[in-house]
Formats: C-alpha cells, sequence, structure tokens
C-alpha cells in the first residue's frame, strides 16, 4: 500500500506541474488535492494493517 500511496504523490506532482504551465489550473490542482488525499488514506490503511499485524487475520 505504500507503493500505491508514493505512486498518488507522484501522480499529484504531475498534475500539479501540468496545472503551473496551464491556465486552467483549478481543474488540475482539484486532481492535485484527490491523488494526495488517496496518498493519504492509503498511508493511514497500510499503518493501521501493520499496527494489528497477526490480528487482523482472527478479524477477517
Amino acid at each position: 500500500m505504500m507503493t500505491l500511496a508514493c505512486s498518488a504523490v507522484a501522480r499529484a506532482g504531475t498534475a500539479a506541474a501540468t496545472a503551473s504551465l496551464d491556465e486552467a489550473s483549478a481543474d488540475q490542482l482539484m486532481f492535485v488535492a484527490g491523488w494526495l488525499t488517496t496518498a493519504v488514506d492509503l498511508t493511514h490503511q497500510a499503518t493501521f494493517i501493520a499496527e494489528l499485524g497477526a490480528s487482523l487475520d482472527v478479524l477477517l
């Protein structure tokens, strides 16, 4: 999941770079916010799963 989070941050960076070059940056900046939110969600989920460890198998 951390790989997916890093990918989301990379996509946000690409969208931000594109937005800085475009005249219509509002749409691109919405993509940046979305990708960064995705990265945060994936990081929290990965941390939660890592903290639970073996007890997660019992819950599933």
